[in-house]
């Protein structure tokens, strides 16, 4: 079997019709995205509705869940990125909202014995009707490999955070691909995971029309573009 997954593509349409493209090349079993496919990046709308039109399985990410439980779930929101919410609702429709609050927190397989996990991030579970993502601070490795140590998985895959990770801890791996929408060139990627006896994760990086990107946020003006255009994919306007 072969599944292919992606995670935080945050509005970069361009990425991601790469990005699913290049799976439709590679034999793919099966695509699961690990959430965060709207927020910060300038087209929520059009990377939602490419997602629901390819049937692409998919977790909720923090972005999300910001739109189906509102951001009173995380009380470190700032009135300036609240306004940038607001906009990102005002793109959506109740097909959208209907669409993500049927979507779980966790995807979980077992295939030729090997045990899968598919998270936007590890979750907390005394929070999980709330903001349910541990924060970053769990990435220590002490704290981490202690919580990944209590999974009933193999294989952990998650995103969440923007760069690229992979640990190791008693013959479980955790493997964070890292963002495939807040990248600062023309180059996007996606992970390709064979399994068989054995389990092999591939990074494939693959070219997106950047040009496509950077026009999507000159053109537009929402809160905090210029500030998020710049910060996270490199931008300047």
């Amino acid at each position: 079997m072969r599944i292919a997954v992606f995670s935080d593509i945050h509005g970069n349409l361009p990425a991601l019709e790469s990005i699913l493209k290049d799976i439709k090349t590679n034999n793919i079993n099966r695509v699961i995205c690990l959430g965060d496919v709207i927020g910060i990046g300038p087209e929520p709308k059009a990377c939602l509705d490419l997602i629901m039109k390819n049937n692409i399985e998919m977790v909720l990410g923090n972005h999300e869940l910001y739109y189906i439980r509102g951001t009173k779930i995380d009380h470190t929101i700032s009135n300036q990125e609240l306004e940038h919410f607001k906009w990102i609702w005002s793109c959506l429709s109740n097909e959208h909202y209907n669409y993500l609050r049927q979507k779980p927190l966790s995807i979980t397989m077992e295939v030729k014995g090997h045990k899968f996990l598919f998270q936007h991030f590890l979750i907390n579970k005394d929070k999980v009707d709330d903001y349910p993502f541990y924060g970053f601070t769990v990435l220590k490795e002490a704290t981490i490999n202690t919580l990944v140590d209590k999974l009933n998985s193999d294989y952990i895959f998650i995103g969440h955070e923007h760069r690229p990770y992979e640990v190791t801890y008693h013959d479980k791996v955790l493997f964070d691909g890292g963002s495939s929408g807040c990248v600062y060139n023309d180059i996007t990627h996606y992970t390709i995971i064979d399994i068989d006896d054995d389990v092999t994760i591939t990074r494939r990086e693959i070219n997106y029309n950047r040009d496509a990107l950077v026009k999507a946020f000159k053109i537009s003006n929402y809160a905090l573009n210029e500030y998020l255009g710049e910060n996270f994919f490199g931008i300047i306007k």
